[in-house]
């Protein structure tokens, strides 16, 4: 049995694949929402042509995985419940909503015939400058993210999906995106046990099935290799001091610190030695070739672990009918109202507009900022949500780069409140510039943070901003029902703003 994760292209299986998985060489998958993502009954047929075909071998179903951590990173939008995201979750700081939420990715993926999920992310996100984690961590605090992760483990897992801590041994403090650059975590060992392996350890507790790595440098444990290819990480770290006896996947391998800096072949191989029991494929080219190139380095106890767990995940599918139902919606929802954050009320709230009062709405164009992002897909209706309470709402767009901010100020001059929602406005000068105009001439604006609460440090004059923690529809509708008065703001900022507000303790 191959220890490598297959990825491939289309809505279908191609037929040399289903030939490796009936033959018992290939039984482990990494789906895309870019390559095979479609219906839910679309995905299913897909994971059920792999389970016949290991059924046809006379062997159990496959690990059919994909990114589905909700907020902006879900593999899977067509039909399915839009969730609002980990660090809405942190601003919850509710460990019953987070196993509830584990328990509707549970439902739904395993309805769709996936039975692994790599989430949820166990990254304390404690450096605001990090590109690729953000709001999918569940915030700052280590104790917090164990808590919350353990929860969600508990409830996917307890829904027959192998839940996935991701990205050992800690990926919050990093400042690089790992897809393009190597990043350090330069912290000595107590510091990486007090933080960034707090919640790994939470989450061995609660029972995950595996553990994905992280290609970073920490030299505190290892000088010269990222995590993933590292002897001491996998197997002297994880292994042996944890106790950890699940799946250890990687993290990508076309990822910049893995397959182009060692060649396919050599860092597949350089993962496997340093006791990885899966390395994810992804987008690399020739994964048959690979396969067959690295049987020789297949370890029995790896395959013996790969092979218990698809046994254990084996049996029949529920019913798609789960998949988007009301009660999933409104789980979601209900997260998504109590995540929403106050961090300066000027006065404005609740919004009382007379009649012939006009709001004007802006947001940005939504854009994957990393390749870990499925924002671009994704319209933002917050106008909408508010148009709903007062008709008098225009909608304009914040086009990235396109220096329409002049324009956009002469088009809400006579608004008697502009919302503007952002996204990571301390790296998009436009967005800081026309929160900064619309203030300087006095004009009422309430801000919205739609993605992490960092972007008050580009404009730390306005007086009333809010965390929304996400683009989509469950996070735009509970911000409505804020701004309008119709429930109460309870969430708690899970990541501090430097120098602005700080955590509830």
């Amino acid at each position: 049995m191959s220890q490598l994760m297959l990825s491939f292209e289309g809505l279908t299986v191609p037929h040399d694949i289903l030939a490796a998985v009936e033959r018992g060489e290939v039984a482990s998958f990494c789906l895309f929402g870019h390559y095979n993502g479609g219906s839910p009954a679309q995905v299913r047929a897909l994971a059920e042509s792999l389970i016949d075909a290991a059924r046809a071998g006379g062997l159990p179903t496959p690990l059919i995985g994909l990114d589905q951590e909700g907020g902006q990173l879900m593999a899977l939008t067509e039909g399915v419940t839009e969730l609002p995201g980990n660090m809405a979750l942190g601003a919850t700081r509710s460990p019953e909503l987070a196993e509830q939420i584990g328990r509707v990715l549970g439902r739904e993926l395993r309805a769709m015939g996936i039975n692994m999920n790599f989430a949820p992310s166990a990254d304390v996100n404690v450096n605001p400058a990090n590109p690729v984690v953000g709001t999918r961590s569940f915030g700052e605090d280590p104790a917090l993210v164990a808590d919350l992760a353990a929860a969600m483990i508990r409830g996917m897992q307890a829904e027959g999906v192998a839940a996935t801590a991701k990205h050992f041994p800690g990926h919050g403090d990093v400042s690089l995106d790992s897809h393009y650059d190597l990043s350090v975590v330069p912290h000595a060992r107590e510091r990486l046990d007090a933080v960034e392996l707090f919640p790994f350890r939470a989450a061995i507790e609660a029972g995950v099935k595996a553990v994905m790595t992280a290609h970073v440098l920490y030299p505190a444990l290892d000088a010269d290799l990222p995590a993933t290819l590292s002897p001491a990480i996998l197997t002297g770290l994880l292994r042996r001091e944890l106790a950890f006896d699940g799946l250890i996947i990687t993290d990508a391998m076309d990822m910049a610190p893995a397959a182009p800096r060692y060649g396919a072949l050599q860092s597949a191989r350089m993962a496997l030695e340093a006791g990885a029991d899966l390395v994810m494929l992804a987008h690399l080219p020739d994964q048959l070739a690979l396969v067959r190139d690295t049987l020789d380095l297949t370890r029995p106890q790896s395959a013996a672990r790969i092979h218990a767990l698809c046994v254990a995940l084996d049996g029949p599918l529920p019913s798609l009918d789960v998949v988007g139902c009301a009660a999933h919606r409104q789980i979601a929802q209900t997260v998504a109202e109590r995540a929403i954050t106050v961090v300066r009320d000027g006065g404005t709230l609740p919004l009382q507009p007379a009649p012939d009062d006009s709001i004007a709405v802006v947001t940005p164009e939504t854009l994957n900022l990393t390749p870990a992002d499925s924002s671009e897909g994704v319209s933002i209706h917050l106008a909408d949500a508010i148009r709903r309470r007062h008709p008098r709402t225009q909608d304009y767009t914040l086009r990235h780069g396109n220096g329409d901010v002049a324009a956009l100020l002469a088009a809400v001059e006579a608004a008697s409140v502009v919302v503007v929602g952002t996204i990571s406005a301390e790296h998009d000068p436009d967005q800081a510039a026309l929160v900064q105009a619309l203030h300087a001439r006095d004009q009422q604006v309430i801000v919205v943070s739609l993605r992490t609460p960092y972007d008050l440090s580009v404009f730390p004059m306005v007086e009333t901003y809010l965390c929304a923690y996400g683009i989509r529809d469950v996070n735009t509708e509970a911000v409505a029902r804020v701004l309008f008065g119709e429930i109460a703001a309870t969430g708690v900022l899970p990541c501090a703003i430097p120098g602005i507000a700080a955590t509830a303790p």
